[in-house]
């Protein structure tokens, strides 16, 4: 044995005999400490709490009396106080809004919890105070904690007193449960998408009475009772309208009380069911199961309330679903940027060109606006609103920006994964849609920055033969150049920046959709008077369908402006060098630049500034698609497993079918029937 742990042992002998000393104290001090010996520290392993925690098996299996002491504190303890909160609250969402529950949890990391001797959460809170606690004492070997079970013989009378605790307890914290189950079934959040919930027997209400009738009949009972299963198919009555509301929300939009909500019905569901099989086993359930069932709850409460004040497990609660339903509005506008047959694709072509020549002439208008010298803050609203504006034109004329569509096809893709299908299955979808998204985005690529590039050529040329016009001096036309230098420049860097916009702006576009939904603004609008009078019923009526089929589209354009317009003044205002890329306003500042300087560059610039657009443009498109696919993913709970060998078929397909990724197949032939007279 090491001098360590020999230390080990006798600090742990020291504090076990102790607690000998003060055995029937109900105080959680000392099992603070002695949890504390055990815990690694710093970088140990987990291996070294499993080696300590032996250890200490070892020590009360060679000296009876300490495991006597250790047993009799712990039955003082547990039948000292009420366990109903633990039970029945600890890993379900509080009954908070998000920022009320953000502040809480963020006063409970700075300063943690008043302790309070009448509640076994607060020992919990005393005793399991380190982060990693539910980590290393789940990576213990169950076989060795029912070592300790037995060791301290929980079985025995010594712990019948905290028996008859717990199973109290535990029939208390299901009558908690169910309360609150029942008050979250009359939510006006809910009542919105179900009426039905207020006028029909509601199974939120009856699993209370039933869940007080199980109470009745079990709880002074020392023989197992029967089950009838009334409660599980009230319990499944109540998940099913959380999935029939879950569905209706998709149509009209939710809000981030109904997500709590919905999160909070699902978590007292599960746990109404696993205090029911812990209170009262199946008669199937042999001695074994219910202890290995009784230790897992045990570590499962560890683990959650060593993360009841983390900010980070709140945001993500908060946000999946709101993601998805965000996600959702984003691929149903992600499906018109994916092309099948070729009249499709041509048309795209048709409207990412159109766009291109809007985007040459913003490209001027930005030139002339730096040119004014205007205020850093009025330059930015000039900026953003020649982006904004310009890009909800963009939109009204119904052409095509090609760098918008990544955060779209992104979702659509990941929607492909979502279903029943199997995973291969699941996976040629995914390789067909990939095919797809591929060459629609080449050729709307295509189209913005060749036409944008002549668009902006044919200005300056136009201006300076017709009107003797020269916008660009030659210094700012190497300015320009310069700018698109792939190494020389920040123009990579810069192209993220925009990449990220473009992922923002997806984002934006599917929650004003989603929040249109949920406010019915469409229906509002129709309702507002001095509207009515000025445009008449019918023009309002229009305006109304308008909104619900574009609002997100024009708020996501508009803001997305805002975002590449203020970047480079906030740059300048925090001294910081930030400025956006985006390839199609790159091919056409290669334009200006050119023209400016008479093309008279050596054909290595010319070359290398042509290389920068390319790169500007795949920068653009990884780091949106990047970032949206990811979201979606994890919006529908999809994990890198789902997905695994998505990168050997599309290899596969590409090898196999190139053609497919950057040109739409020939039209099924039509077969024709031939008649005989």
């Amino acid at each position: 044995m090491t001098t360590h742990s020999t230390a080990y042992v006798a600090e742990l002998t020291a504090l076990l005999e102790d607690l000998s000393r003060h055995a029937g104290d109900t105080g959680g001090e000392t099992l603070a400490r002695l949890i504390a010996l055990i815990r690694p520290a710093g970088r140990e392993t987990h291996e070294v709490a499993e080696s300590r925690f032996r250890a200490l098996l070892r020590l009360l299996a060679a000296r009876p009396e300490l495991a006597a002491a250790l047993g009799q504190h712990l039955n003082a303890v547990l039948a000292a106080r009420m366990h109903r909160t633990l039970y029945s609250e600890s890993g379900v969402l509080a009954n908070q809004g998000f920022f009320s529950g953000l502040g809480s949890r963020l006063l409970g990391r700075m300063l943690p919890p008043a302790v309070d001797r009448d509640f076994l959460r607060s020992l919990f809170s005393e005793i399991f105070d380190d982060a990693q606690d539910g980590e290393w004492m789940s990576a213990l070997p169950r076989e060795d904690w029912l070592l300790l079970l037995d060791t301290l013989d929980v079985e025995g009378e010594r712990f019948a007193d905290a028996r008859r605790q717990c199973r109290h307890e535990l029939f208390e914290a299901m009558r908690m449960a169910s309360h609150r189950l029942a008050a979250l079934g009359m939510e006006q959040a809910l009542l919105r998408y179900l009426p039905s919930l207020a006028r029909h027997e509601s199974p939120f209400l009856a699993q209370s009475d039933e869940v007080r009738a199980f109470i009745d009949r079990h709880a002074h009972s020392k023989e197992p009772a029967s089950h009838d299963g009334h409660l599980e198919v009230l319990l499944d009555q109540c998940m099913s309208y959380v999935d029939t509301i879950r569905r209706r929300s998709r149509e009209a939009g939710v809000g981030v009380n109904l997500v709590f909500v919905l999160a909070r019905i699902e978590q007292i569901v599960e746990r109404l069911r696993l205090l029911r099989t812990l209170v009262e086993p199946a008669p199937e359930d042999d001695a074994p199961t219910v202890r290995a069932r009784a230790i897992d709850f045990f570590l499962g409460l560890v683990r959650q309330e060593n993360r009841r004040h983390s900010v980070r497990d709140l945001f993500q609660g908060t946000t999946q679903l709101l993601a998805r339903r965000v996600t959702e509005q984003a691929s149903k506008s992600g499906e018109h940027y994916v092309t099948e047959s070729r009249g499709e694709f041509f048309g795209m072509f048709r409207a990412a060109a159109g766009a291109g020549l809007i985007i040459g002439s913003m490209a001027m208008i930005k030139i002339l606006s730096a040119k004014l010298g205007l205020p850093p803050v009025w330059e930015a609203v000039a900026y953003s609103l020649n982006y904004g504006l310009g890009f909800v034109l963009v939109h009204i004329l119904h052409l095509t920006i090609a760098t918008k569509q990544p955060a779209m096809t992104a979702a659509t893709l990941a929607a492909a994964l979502d279903g029943k299908q199997n995973r291969e299955a699941r996976l040629n979808v995914l390789a067909d849609l990939a095919a797809q998204v591929s060459r629609t985005q080449w050729i709307s690529i295509a189209g913005n920055v060749s036409i944008g590039f002549l668009t902006a050529l044919a200005i300056v040329m136009v201006g300076g033969q017709f009107f003797g016009w020269h916008p660009v001096d030659p210094v700012k036309g190497a300015h320009l150049l310069h700018d698109l230098h792939p190494w020389q420049s920040l123009a990579l860097v810069h192209a993220a920046i925009a990449g990220v916009y473009l992922f923002l702006s997806g984002l934006i576009s599917g929650y004003y959709d989603n929040q249109s939904l949920y406010h019915r603004v469409p229906e509002r609008l129709r309702r507002v008077k001095w509207l009515k009078s000025l445009l008449g019923e019918a023009r309002l009526g229009r305006l109304a369908d308008y909104v619900e089929h574009n609002l997100g589209a024009l708020m996501g354009n508009f803001l997305f402006g805002c975002m590449l317009g203020c970047t480079p003044i906030i740059g300048q205002l925090l001294g910081l060098p930030l400025d956006i890329r985006h390839v199609a306003f790159a091919s056409a500042n290669l334009a200006y630049g050119l023209h400016a300087l008479d093309f008279d560059l050596a054909w290595q610039t010319i070359a290398i500034s042509a290389l920068g657009v390319a790169l500007v443009g795949l920068t653009n498109l990884m780091v949106s698609f990047s970032l949206a696919m990811k979201t979606a993913l994890r919006s529908r709970g999809i994990g890198p497993e789902d997905t695994r060998g998505l990168s050997v078929k599309l290899a596969r397909r590409f090898l196999s079918r190139p053609r497919d990724f950057f040109w739409p197949p020939k039209p099924a032939a039509v077969p024709t029937t031939t008649t005989t007279g």
